[in-house]
């Protein structure tokens, strides 16, 4: 066992991660990480049951994750689970087997939950001290918080991810207009019973701390189209999805191809987010959900 060595391990409704640190008098530097893409909300069929084949897929992930945890030995872990197994009726199926590969307990976490961990990833990693919205497109749920510092005033986990609009809103994968404004407009729908409870409230900076964003910072760097994350960008890019007519043809300078299948989904809440809350910029986090349980975990030990 490394005295030093801490593991979170984040069963996510897009990616399963496995993130170790080691700890220093200064904080912390990340030991190793291991990511697979299990799209575990992929697998929940409209009654909200997980497919046998997408549960095996994610304990899969889990056994390779373990071979690593009897290499690294880490001193303490924390393995939380988020939207996608709050959303599964037989959710007990498969916390039960992956409790049993990786032989600690998994945690569920509720939204809300959810939502201030990811906000104290990002306080954790930013040093922003003004009042602060914090957006994660997730796979299953989009979180919104609005903090100023360490603390937290507006906090909601919404129904809605880019795993679970991809399914519904892009049949067959085709990108057209008629799907971009189902997909934008549902997601308007969700939004909007919070929204004058965010815009009453104001902030200072937008961050936004998921792979959709991040997604969406590297094609603009690659490609230099805007100084900033706006919502004239993203209409840019919203174009350019349809050109391409389907997920198996997107070619966009820029974007990973880990990141196809859910990019256009995602991008279509980031607009229906953007035109609900006035959105003039938005900036990208180093800090989420992960940098989140690492401080927890670092302040518990």
């Amino acid at each position: 066992m490394s005295d030093n060595r801490y593991t979170i391990i984040d069963l996510g409704s897009n990616s399963f991660h496995m993130l170790t640190v080691e700890k220093s008098n200064n904080g912390f530097s990340i030991y190793a990480k291991s990511k697979q893409k299990v799209r575990l909300a992929a697998g929940l069929n409209e009654q909200q049951i997980l497919d046998q084949a997408t549960i095996q897929k994610g304990l899969d992930c889990l056994t390779h994750f373990k071979n690593e945890l009897d290499l690294l030995r880490p001193k303490k872990m924390l393995i939380t689970a988020t939207a996608a197994l709050r959303l599964a009726k037989n959710k007990q199926v498969f916390i039960t087997q992956a409790e049993e590969i990786l032989q600690q307990p998994i945690n569920l976490i509720s939204g809300l939950e959810e939502a201030a961990t990811i906000y104290k990833g990002v306080a954790f990693t930013e040093n922003i001290t003004q009042p602060l919205l914090v957006i994660d497109i997730g796979g299953a749920s989009t979180e919104l918080i609005i903090g100023e510092r360490n603390g937290i005033y507006l906090a909601h986990s919404l129904n809605i991810g880019c795993v679970t609009w991809s399914k519904r809103y892009f049949p067959e994968n085709r990108l057209d207009e008629k799907n971009f404004m189902c997909a934008i407009e549902a997601a308007k729908n969700v939004i909007k019973p919070y929204a004058d409870e965010y815009l009453n409230q104001g902030w200072s900076v937008a961050m936004g701390a998921s792979g959709t964003i991040q997604a969406i910072q590297e094609i603009n760097t690659k490609q230099a189209l805007s100084p900033d994350i706006n919502l004239a960008l993203l209409y840019q890019l919203k174009t350019l999805c349809v050109d391409c007519k389907t997920v198996e043809n997107l070619c966009i300078n820029g974007l990973k191809s880990s990141r196809k299948p859910v990019f256009a989904s995602g991008l279509s809440i980031l607009i229906a987010l953007f035109e609900m809350l006035e959105i003039e910029s938005m900036q990208r986090s180093k800090g989420a959900l992960r940098e989140g349980l690492v401080s927890i975990l670092l302040a518990d030990s």
